[in-house]
């Protein structure tokens, strides 16, 4: 006997535009109207934007059918110095992340966004416009949206463009979760984090702007190189650390601190922090209700792992991951599964730095080992006493203290 169909009202389905909906039931209501399409044409009456909820349908089925492809939201304000190109990762069956051009991006899915989501722009050669910007093209893509490479002609300057995935922006709580963070990165200065230079949360999909930067990020450099020189290491973990203290004074926490967010400028030894807090976006959007983990699990930290309260020293342990990742060329935990890594980021110690590359000084292990204490007491107290400290060791490494003879 076939089951009958159940439909949801339309006082429900309001709800859930409004986010209103409990959480047990906001993912099977979500899921219901994704299938059923009188519930999905009732919601786009409710909404007034059938061509918006399409998009959103197009996004979330593309991310149940490849979950893999979102799990790194690679260089987005980035252009490649070699060939111009934005880039973007994926991983191979390892865990490992490959970086992959804009140009093998699914093309049907970057023109349908770019078409149905930009507004007509005068000039034949841009995809078209979004508010003062006209856009170029499409540079990337990830977990929390598609990175459009824009030109702002009032400054003549060009400019990244992050705009908040579909199924994300069915959220009024990751809507308001993105304004609300990108707003409190913009108040940081530092040259070490990212710029923003707007925000705007009450577009159709909301949008962030940010300098389009010649670089590469640290993922990209280690799937290139290898391993980094100890001179390298500490120096992009200074920087790094530096922008973490930053955000950390504005009372900003990270939660997402991995080489694909980490940049590194082509012109100068600069290194960038790009991200800061947005991932929070991701856990307030429907999706993750039904147990999807946002960000790369390889550089959580333990209270990340269980599901406990963070604070500032939980990017510590990521940081000491990418520390990690820098002497090795991989993560500190690896593993087949998800669960595995989890399991190993909460319960085992990392395999030692110097089994795997002994060039590493012992002294740098045992900063790296430190920060990755299960215990965030254990780990150095602060993001400005790591860049201290690096910055110690790097100025030694650089000019050695020379032996007294007696």
């Amino acid at each position: 006997m076939t089951k009958p169909i159940t439909h949801y009202d339309r006082d429900c389905l309001q709800r859930l535009l409004e986010d209103a909906v409990p959480e047990p039931l906001a993912g099977e209501v979500a899921e219901h109207v994704a299938e059923c399409r009188e519930c999905r044409q009732q919601l786009e009456s409710l909404a007034g934007e059938p061509m918006w909820w399409s998009q959103a349908c197009r996004g979330v089925k593309e991310i149940l059918a490849q979950p893999t492809a979102y799990l790194s939201d690679e260089s987005f304000a980035c252009s490649d110095p070699i060939d111009g190109v934005g880039r973007a990762t994926q991983p191979d069956k390892s865990g490992h992340y490959e970086p992959f051009s804009a140009a093998v991006l699914d093309d049907s899915f970057a023109t349908d966004f770019a078409v149905d989501f930009l507004e007509p722009s005068d000039n034949p050669a841009m995809l078209g416009r979004l508010g003062e910007y006209e856009i170029l093209g499409v540079i990337g893509r990830g977990g929390m949206g598609i990175v459009l490479k824009g030109y702002q002609k009032e400054l003549n300057r060009y400019v990244a463009v992050k705009v908040l995935a579909p199924h994300l922006a069915l959220s009024a709580a990751a809507r308001r979760r993105f304004a609300r963070e990108a707003q409190a990165t913009a108040a940081i200065v530092n040259p070490h984090v990212m710029a923003i230079h707007a925000v705007n949360a009450n577009a159709k999909l909301p949008y962030l702007v940010m300098p389009f930067v010649a670089c590469e990020s640290l993922q990209q450099r280690l799937d290139r190189q290898g391993p980094l020189d100890v001179k390298d290491v500490l120096r992009i973990g200074l920087q790094a650390a530096h922008g973490l203290a930053a955000a950390h004074a504005q009372g900003l926490v990270h939660r997402d601190v991995k080489p694909a967010n980490i940049l590194l400028e082509t012109s100068v030894e600069r290194v960038m922090l790009t991200d800061f807090g947005l991932a929070r976006a991701v856990d307030d959007a429907t999706l993750t209700r039904t147990g999807i983990i946002a960000g790369t699990p390889q550089y959580m930290s333990p209270e990340q792992a269980n599901g406990d309260g963070i604070d500032h020293r939980s990017d510590l342990f990521s940081l000491g991951s990418v520390l990690y990742a820098m002497c090795t060329a991989r993560p500190p935990f690896r593993a087949e599964t998800t669960f595995g890594v989890l399991r190993r980021i909460r319960e085992t110690a990392p395999r030692s730095i110097r089994e795997i590359n002994a060039d590493i000084p012992d002294w740098l292990e045992q900063i790296v080992m430190k920060l990755l204490s299960k215990d965030a007491s254990d780990r150095i107290a602060s993001a400005h006493e790591v860049a201290t400290l690096l910055e110690q060791c790097l100025a030694h490494v650089q000019h050695p203290t020379p032996l007294v003879q007696s």
